[in-house]
């Protein structure tokens, strides 16, 4: 891309509301510029609790319109991504201490099942006490009353979400620039007319366009503070970790939504990629959203809780396989609980910086309609008219034929196949294709056996993939294993110095940066 490249819009940030917005504005017709400071999905989108939910819990705060959007674009999500988000059912546990009795948690499930008219998931059941120990027989019981079960949904894996939503964006002629950091947006007279940025080489870059949209998620003010001193601040974020543990003592079959004997705030336990995500916290955080880690004390609280919701686990520390956290980049509020925190997106327009947009909150269930809701106001802005938005009706790449599949494909073992198809969808396809080049890429390369050496190459040659941190984290998603993919790293370097051409110093190179990557996973000792 030379520099002046004239765009209708850049967008800053690729993470789900990003990539969403990218999709649906080259989809119109539109001359997009994405661009992020690192990967695709590498921030904020990788660090939530993986649900494409409703919202039940919003129902308490009187946002209906909310749950009835989230309640709407999880039907979305289901048809247009089956591969990725599945149905989830979940168990809500009614005890007699319980905040919320059983006549409060049953209006609320009648409330989640009306404003889901249409929906194609199951209504819910109030289950007894008795059937709640038969389907859980792990919970706790002392002062069990009985539960709700319901049904929402899960994206195992959000990080392919963000990415599928780049690949259709680059379909449709979309330029995505990873490793580009955004250093000033460029204001002529409170006119914004293009950003500036460092390209992955270090060098100094500038592109044009009519409207600049700062989706940077919980970065936004740190990229209107580089433009603006007086720039009122937009993000008061909040921090969610999580810890993931093996299968435990006791371990439900069914997600559970629980809440927290220390202090009522709700958390999850949740059947995730073989193993239980436990999570999350909910705390102001004021810090660089770079550097956020989980602490000892919510990792601790985390044990406590489910070693309560859950007595035969006895969980420890040294049980934990690995943590992640992340920034909410929620609206900043002077509400002081960080649980009554709106989780509505708003679209923020700038009186003193013209045709820049920056996008405030939004989650995962939603971004499709932020998006274009995003998309809506771009065309107006630009005064052009604007083709019908299509990205609810059509699926994402890995859900193009979804139900047919090459011969190639086909021809590998169940195990293999079921990975790929979870990972890839009919994308698969193309995976196996490759493979045929050489029947050393049609081979697994890591301990479990069922990785193709073939992912390497493809994501690097076909998903935007620059380094083994991108490829095992966010492409074959091998680096969320029980091990972090700490066992299969090696391997894969020597992949990218057969077929790709790499010397031994970068293999060596991607190991290591790796490897010093996945530090930030490990549970950090005290002191």
């Amino acid at each position: 891309m030379p520099d002046n490249t004239q765009f209708d819009v850049i967008i800053i940030g690729a993470g789900i509301n990003g990539a969403g917005i990218a999709r649906d504005a080259a989809r119109r017709g539109l001359r997009v510029l994405l661009v992020d400071k690192g990967d695709v999905g590498s921030g904020t989108s990788s660090w939530s609790t993986r649900l494409i939910h409703g919202g039940l819990r919003y129902l308490e705060h009187f946002e209906f319109g909310l749950v009835r959007e989230s309640l709407r674009e999880r039907e979305t999500l289901l048809r247009i991504a089956p591969h990725l988000v599945k149905p989830l059912p979940i168990t809500i546990p009614i005890y007699k201490q319980s905040k919320r009795g059983p006549l409060t948690i049953r209006a609320g499930m009648i409330a989640y099942d009306l404003l889901s008219s249409g929906k194609s998931l199951p209504l819910h059941r109030m289950l007894s006490r008795a059937e709640t120990l038969r389907t859980s027989p792990g919970l706790n019981p002392e002062g069990l009353l009985g539960s709700a079960l319901y049904q929402d949904a899960q994206v195992e894996f959000a990080e392919r979400l963000v990415l599928e939503n780049v690949l259709a964006a680059r379909e449709h002629g979309a330029e995505v620039v990873t490793y580009a950091r955004v250093t000033k947006l460029v204001a002529e007279r409170g006119v914004v007319s293009g950003v500036e940025f460092v390209s992955e080489a270090g060098t100094n870059r500038f592109a044009r366009a009519e409207m600049v949209i700062n989706a940077a998620g919980p970065w936004v003010d740190q990229l209107l503070e580089r433009t603006s001193s007086d720039s009122p601040r937009l993000i008061g974020g909040t921090k969610g970790s999580h810890i993931i543990v093996p299968l435990f003592s006791g371990a439900p079959a069914n997600a559970i939504y629980l809440e927290a004997q220390s202090d009522r705030r709700p958390f999850f336990i949740i059947p995730w990629n073989g193993n239980y995500l436990i999570g999350t916290t909910d705390v102001r955080f004021e810090g660089d959203p770079d550097e956020v880690q989980s602490e000892l004390w919510e990792i601790d609280y985390l044990l406590a809780e489910a070693n309560l919701a859950f007595p035969e686990a006895q969980l420890t520390r040294d049980q934990i396989l690995f943590t992640y956290s992340g920034v909410r980049p929620l609206p900043r509020t002077n509400e002081k609980n960080e649980q009554d925190i709106t989780r509505k997106h708003f679209i923020r327009e700038h009186p003193q910086l013209k045709n820049l947009l920056s996008i405030v909150g939004g989650k995962l269930t939603t971004y499709r309609s932020l998006a274009e809701e995003c998309v809506d106001l771009v065309f107006s802005k630009l005064e052009k008219h604007s083709p019908e938005c299509v990205t609810a009706k059509e699926p994402l790449p890995g859900a193009v034929n979804l139900t047919s599949f090459a011969k190639d494909f086909e021809s590998f073992n169940s195990h293999i196949r079921e990975r790929l198809l979870r990972i890839y969808g009919s994308r698969a396809n193309n995976v196996a294709q490759l493979a045929t080049r050489d029947e050393e890429l049609a081979r697994p390369f890591n301990k479990d056996s069922n990785a193709l050496s073939g992912e390497i190459v493809f994501a690097f040659e076909h998903e935007t993939a620059k380094t083994l941190v991108d490829c095992f984290l966010r492409r074959t998603m091998i680096g969320l294993n029980a091990d972090l993919g700490i066992g299969d790293i090696e391997p894969a370097a020597e992949i990218g110095m057969r077929f790709l051409g790499w010397s031994e110093l970068r293999a060596k190179r991607e190991v290591e940066n790796y490897r010093d990557e996945v530090k930030r996973f490990r549970v950090q000792p005290s002191g």
